[in-house]
């Protein structure tokens, strides 16, 4: 299912400890698995963002992955995933 960038923030925003959102990214856009989540680090460790995005070809890959890109702004990376048209990994 496709989410858009509001609905996608909102459900950041309501993270529990080790939850996540997996986004299936189409070929047009390099393909993959891109996966949203809390970052561990944070604010343990100073500097590090809030949130965190990886990317691997496969889920397990994408799980194991170092992070792609990061922010304190659920909308940074909910933008990103709306708008590679990311369609949501239940």
């Amino acid at each position: 299912m496709k989410l858009g960038r509001d609905e996608i923030m909102q459900r950041m925003e309501q993270f529990k400890e080790g939850e996540v959102l997996k986004f299936a990214i189409p070929e047009i856009f390099g393909g993959g698995v891109a996966i949203i989540g809390v970052n561990p680090d944070h604010p343990k460790k100073q500097g590090s963002k809030k949130y965190l995005l990886k990317l691997a070809d496969d889920e397990k890959k994408a799980e194991e992955a170092a992070p792609y890109y990061s922010s304190n702004k659920p909308k940074d990376l909910a933008k990103w995933v709306a708008d590679r048209l990311g369609d949501e990994i239940v």
